[in-house]
């Protein structure tokens, strides 16, 4: 499954592009982000919406990026970041 980011990193509010029904249970993914850099994640249901763990990887303008988590929900819209989790481990 691949997402699509609306900008070049996560953040709460950021939208983003699922194709489909979300996973019933936890999947790999590929995220592309909106400066055409890709990172792999993982999605897993749970009560408030999807956890999505974002793995490092760097911005194409060289930032580096550190593993992070993150909670997707969706609204009249779509679907957004809504929070960031506590980090993976």
């Amino acid at each position: 499954m691949q997402i699509f980011l609306k900008d070049s990193h996560a953040y709460p509010g950021c939208r983003a592009d699922l194709p489909g029904d979300p996973p019933a249970a936890g999947t790999d993914v590929v995220l592309s982000f909106a400066d055409g850099i890709e990172a792999p994640g993982r999605l897993s249901p749970t009560a408030e919406g999807l956890r999505l763990v974002i793995a490092s990887y760097r911005t194409a303008a060289g930032t580096p990026i550190a593993p992070k988590a993150w909670l997707l929900r969706r609204d009249d819209a779509g679907w957004k970041i809504a929070a960031r989790l506590p980090d993976p481990a």
